[in-house]
């Protein structure tokens, strides 16, 4: 019975403390009883082989154990999909943001490219921790009790529309990525380096100073607004009411810089090239608030169109 006492002290050493003995005492029953009906159709008592065998067959002590645990799984298949689609999600967020870092760190100056290359941390470093973080949360959800409300509470109303393809995670990470590079170059702590040849640079002209708390402004509003489609991308409405603000907002603050008529000072460069760059960023800016205004008319039908089919549904049929 070496055998049989070594395997019930596994099966022990991973039960908890208060049912340990009761748990053990019932295994042990049913596997005498089980070796006295082997040895009953042998017609002779055991051998250390076939104990050992029938051992094997009736399981590893870690699997038994875990038959008298009270979480049988670390994710259950109720959350799985949801660990799985946040896992996505993150590792869409973290993959681009490392990218985005990656193309201001090959195109900015030194200062902060000498800051992006002391955060001494790889992507595949930070993948794996992603990857762990968003499991323990998903543990925690089906651990704790929050399975429930992860479940129930949501809202039909608040899925894509059927009509049209909404953008992809990737690109709505993307977006927010650009708008934060460029809320950084315009606060300052984003500098580029000049890429224009034979020493000439161009210098922000003075409407920039003028209009720079208002662009400012906008720039965390873009922000906010594209945060809000990445997280929250079934509030439709609510997105396409941001995208409208923000569309028109920038229509506004381009129609009015654009009556300046000159924007940037190209030092080092012929009278002719100054003149060329003014005229092709009038029309790069009035074409840039065309862009805004139909971009705004265009969310603006799709809201009508989502209120439309609303309206429709929660008629009677």
């Amino acid at each position: 019975m070496d055998l049989l006492d070594r395997y019930l002290a596994a099966v022990g050493r991973e039960l908890p403390e208060a049912q340990r003995a009761d748990v053990v005492a019932e295994l042990r029953d049913d596997l005498l009883s089980m070796i006295e009906a082997e040895e009953d159709r042998l017609g002779r008592p055991q051998t250390r082989a076939e104990l050992e065998a029938m051992l094997v067959a009736f399981g590893h002590p870690l699997r038994v154990a875990g038959r008298y645990r009270k979480v049988q799984h670390l994710i259950g298949p109720d959350i799985f999909p949801f660990w799985w689609a946040w896992l996505r999600a993150a590792l869409i967020i973290v993959a681009t943001v490392y990218v985005v870092l990656a193309a201001v760190q090959a195109f900015s100056r030194g200062d902060f490219r000498h800051f992006l290359q002391g955060i001494d941390v790889s992507l595949v470093e930070v993948l794996v921790f992603t990857f762990g973080a968003v499991t323990l949360a998903a543990a925690a959800v089906e651990r704790w009790g929050g399975k429930a409300k992860v479940l129930t509470q949501w809202k039909p109303s608040e899925l894509p529309p059927v009509r049209g393809k909404p953008p992809s995670q990737f690109e709505r990470v993307l977006e927010l990525a650009m708008s934060l590079v460029f809320l950084g170059w315009w606060a300052g702590v984003v500098h580029f380096r000049n890429w224009m040849p034979n020493d000439v640079r161009l210098e922000m002209a003075q409407v920039w100073a003028a209009w720079f708390w208002p662009i400012l402004v906008y720039a965390v509003f873009e922000c906010f607004c594209r945060f809000v489609a990445l997280v929250r991308p079934g509030r439709v409405r609510s997105i396409l009411v941001l995208n409208i603000v923000r569309r028109l907002t920038a229509a506004a603050i381009l129609g009015a810089v654009v009556q300046a008529g000159h924007f940037v000072n190209v030092v080092g460069a012929p009278e002719a090239v100054q003149a060329t760059v003014d005229r092709g960023m009038v029309i790069g800016f009035s074409l840039g608030v065309l862009g805004c205004v139909l971009g705004a008319a265009k969310d603006a039908w799709r809201l009508w169109r989502v209120q439309r089919d609303d309206a429709l549904l929660g008629q009677p049929a």
